[in-house]
């Protein structure tokens, strides 16, 4: 793993879209059997999608309106609500 000195928060999130992707994917195609492990991946995949959704929404909210750079503006923008979800059939 690289130094992250040099990584932007843009950069940061969204090369973190690609690693919550993967676990979407892994956790969609695995062929698990025990409903408690079948349960954890679907858990796994709604809180992936969440964090995607989250992740896209700052990324441009930053673009359109600058960085939050204190917990006051960050108050002032907060970040809507978003839930994960499994495809049709899981």
């Amino acid at each position: 793993m690289r130094s992250q000195v040099s990584v932007t928060d843009c950069e940061y999130m969204s090369a973190m879209i690609p690693h919550h992707s993967i676990a979407v994917l892994t956790s969609e195609r695995t062929q698990i059997k025990d409903a408690c492990a079948r349960e954890l991946a679907n858990g796994i995949i709604r809180a992936q999608r969440k964090e995607i959704a989250e992740i896209k929404w700052l990324v441009n909210d930053i673009g359109a309106n600058g960085m939050a750079a204190s917990t006051e503006a960050a108050k002032a923008r907060p970040v809507p609500e978003f839930e994960g979800y499994l495809n049709e059939g899981d």
